[in-house]
């Protein structure tokens, strides 16, 4: 299969993995715990559902397949794969638990071991009516029409999105102090694949997690759809500096429209933390494989 058909398989599998997490919604079942995934954090109901009608999904159509995804951990289905499977079946578990709509079902499709080598995405944002794709060197599309950034080249005025999970601790709080100081307008949606997305599609103009915490599973799908679109992303792994696709990696990034907004994103966070977004694991005493 070529990455055109990949990314329908997957687009279809994104589908059938939202049905199954809002039939958990349906049956009064949204705060169900059924334990905890391979990732460590704990695992929904609906988590459970639609990480299995992706996978189920995916092999259906596909066959052979790697799969790295937050509850089943990683593993191969049938003989030599030649593509990985990226999922995050729910990326915004906590909204999705508080009956928000900033959740989606994210999958990506690579040929290769990194983050470098995806070549489809898929974010669905079912509740928002939302369905971004790319296949790579073919551009980005939100609900079959094509999508660019928004193109803004400097950080005042501008919309940023900015994670605040509490595993970064006070990191966030610091650099938002500083880029409201000047002059960024900011939003935390709690979904990395969504607020991505719509960085692609020009709903905010750049999108900061940096604190060596992200995992590759949140991130897979939206980057690709987020370059396609024409977005500057700079990012390194705390394996290699090429994110290795494996549950146990983290990313650090920054994502904007334009390199000049990148560069003002930089700047503002070393301001406010003694060092580079990309130099995070550094810091931390994690050096990337090179």
């Amino acid at each position: 299969m070529d990455p055109g058909e990949v990314l329908e398989a997957i687009r279809a599998a994104a589908r059938e993995a939202a049905e199954a997490a809002l039939r958990v919604e349906r049956e009064g079942r949204r705060l169900e715990v059924v334990g905890r995934g391979e990732s460590g954090d704990t695992t929904l109901a609906a988590d459970k559902a639609a990480e299995e009608a992706a996978i189920e999904g995916i092999v259906a159509r596909v066959g052979s397949a790697r799969i790295v995804s937050e509850e089943v951990g990683e593993e191969s289905v049938g003989a030599a794969p030649r593509y990985t499977f990226v999922i995050d079946p729910i990326d915004g578990s906590r909204n999705y638990k508080r009956g928000m709509p900033l959740y989606a079902v994210s999958i990506a499709a690579a040929s290769g071991g990194t983050l470098g080598s995806v070549v489809a995405g898929v974010v669905y944002a079912p509740m928002l009516g939302a369905e971004f794709y790319a296949a790579e060197g073919h551009g980005a599309f939100l609900n079959g029409r094509e999508i660019h950034v928004s193109g803004a080249a400097a950080l005042r005025g501008s919309l940023i999105g900015i994670s605040t999970t509490p595993k970064a601790q006070f990191l966030p709080q610091l650099v938002a102090e500083e880029l409201a100081r000047r002059g960024a307008v900011l939003r935390s949606w709690g979904s990395v694949s969504v607020e991505l997305s719509y960085l692609a599609s020009g709903g905010l103009d750049a999108y900061l997690e940096a604190w060596g915490t992200m995992r590759v599973v949140d991130v897979a799908a939206a980057l690709l759809i987020a370059r396609e679109a024409g977005a500057e992303a700079r990012l390194r792994g705390r394996l290699s500096d090429d994110p290795l696709l494996a549950l146990g990696e983290r990313v650090s990034m920054v994502v904007a429209s334009t390199p000049g907004l990148a560069d003002e994103l930089e700047e503002a966070y070393a301001e406010a933390l003694g060092w580079r977004p990309l130099e995070v694991f550094g810091v931390m005493g994690v050096a990337p494989l090179r």
